[in-house]
């Protein structure tokens, strides 16, 4: 009878011990699977400028265009001793050249960002260098002016780029990729969906227009050169508001060259000379 007694007592032990164990199991899998749960509804959630697709692309070129101008305006504050304008725009501070190859050192060199430094660097110092050149001839080709000399700089091609600068822009691309991108990124994703995309179509068209009133301006300041006067309103607008004076303030570096048919005749690797009266 004691035996009998014993197991029982023992049977009934372990199925308190096996109940309480279940109930431990049951509150660990509760608490495991709250977390899941949570998962699934921040995976639900629209995420703005995602991964590395047109919204997140274009406000790189924007935010780099505006803190691009910003640095090269302290810049030459810190060399020159003067506050001096850098931007490309009439409208707003924004550097051009900075907001795209802010947009093309993320778009081909992104990929990049776990490899060697060492790719990373000889990777922009090349892709910077073929930017900046092929930007000195496009602004050369089309409105008769350039915004940048390095004759003067050792190791320069046709004036255009110089080895110097092009390994800065090899260190800028590894300054960008792996401190700055990465935290301006998370900055952009932030935004809220509806709110961002709201945003980017507005400044797009601001960008268009700025983009537009700019080249105009520029190309009647050529025009006005070869003694050709306003034929339309817009013409009449650029002559009004944007004087050569005016625009010669605005960009500080931006040299004239000779006349509109030698801007469009020259050989792509060759200098244009420079009108006399803005050497």
């Amino acid at each position: 009878m004691k035996n009998r007694a014993s197991d029982s007592e023992l049977l009934n032990k372990g199925k308190r011990v096996y109940g309480k164990y279940r109930e431990k199991r049951d509150e660990v899998f509760k608490r495991a699977e709250r977390p899941r749960e949570d998962d699934r509804d921040e995976s639900k959630k629209k995420i703005f400028a995602k991964g590395c697709g047109f919204y997140k692309l274009f406000w790189v070129f924007v935010l780099g265009s505006f803190y691009g101008d910003i640095v090269e305006t302290l810049w030459c504050r810190a060399t020159a001793g003067e506050w001096m304008s850098r931007s490309s725009l009439v409208f707003g501070q924004f550097s051009i050249v900075w907001g795209l190859g802010c947009f093309l050192l993320t778009l081909f060199l992104h990929r990049l960002i776990g490899k060697d430094d060492r790719y990373i660097f000889l990777s922009g110092t090349v892709l910077g260098g073929a930017f900046e050149y092929l930007c000195s001839v496009f602004t050369e080709k089309m409105f008769g002016c350039v915004f940048w000399d390095y004759s003067h700089v050792p190791f320069n091609l046709n004036g255009r780029i110089n080895l110097l600068f092009c390994f800065f822009w090899g260190i800028m691309a590894l300054v960008w990729l792996k401190l700055i991108y990465p935290w301006m990124s998370h900055g952009i994703e932030k935004l809220p969906c509806t709110f961002g995309k709201l945003l980017t179509f507005i400044l797009i068209i601001f960008f268009a227009f700025d983009i537009c009133v700019s080249a105009a301006a520029l190309y009647r300041m050529k025009t006005r050169a070869e003694d050709i006067p306003a034929s339309n309103w817009a013409e009449r607008y650029a002559d009004e508001h944007f004087s050569d004076e005016w625009l010669r303030e605005r960009y500080r570096n931006l040299k004239t060259v000779e006349h509109a048919e030698s801007a469009l005749d020259i050989n792509i690797g060759a200098p244009v000379p420079l009108r006399e009266d803005v050497k």
